[in-house]
């Protein structure tokens, strides 16, 4: 990875998300269209699938939308399709960098690389009930992820 230029994420993500798409619209369509037979239960079973285009065209559209460059004392991630976000991050205001890599990530050698700070705006918090969100995920492959990882604490 290169300080101050712009990084787009790897292909390999790419793949990862249609992976992911395909597995869950499958196990859907399996799961709802098993107890109908018949034309009812194709057409069920199209109505599953169907909503699965829209949603690869805008992983698609999200993968190329997003960005990041790693200066010196911040990283700065952009993103969005529609409305288009942009957030630097000091890496003095971070407090913690995490690399998750599950079973499906590992085959396609990939980590997410989640970025947290002590913003008020990781906690949610709905009826009681308060969850922690990071500042910022990037999926790296494994390598670049325990580089930044390694970067951006070795900053603090």
């Amino acid at each position: 990875m290169e300080l101050n230029k712009k990084t787009k994420l790897p292909s390999k993500v790419r793949l990862y998300w249609l992976t992911k798409l395909i597995f869950l619209i499958a196990c859907f369509s399996l799961l709802f269209s098993l107890p109908f037979k018949g034309s009812f239960g194709k057409i069920f079973g199209f109505l599953i699938v169907f909503p699965g285009l829209p949603v690869f065209l805008y992983l698609l559209l999200y993968y190329n939308a997003f960005s990041f460059v790693i200066e010196e004392n911040k990283i700065t991630i952009n993103s969005g399709v529609i409305i288009k976000k942009s957030r630097s991050i000091p890496f003095n205001a971070v407090q913690n960098v995490e690399n998750v890599r599950g079973i499906l990530r590992r085959m396609f050698g990939l980590s997410t690389v989640k970025i947290w700070t002590s913003s008020p705006e990781q906690i949610k918090v709905y009826k009681g009930t308060a969850s922690h969100k990071p500042d910022a995920t990037i999926e790296l492959t494994i390598e670049d992820g325990e580089w930044l990882k390694n970067f951006i604490l070795g900053k603090k």
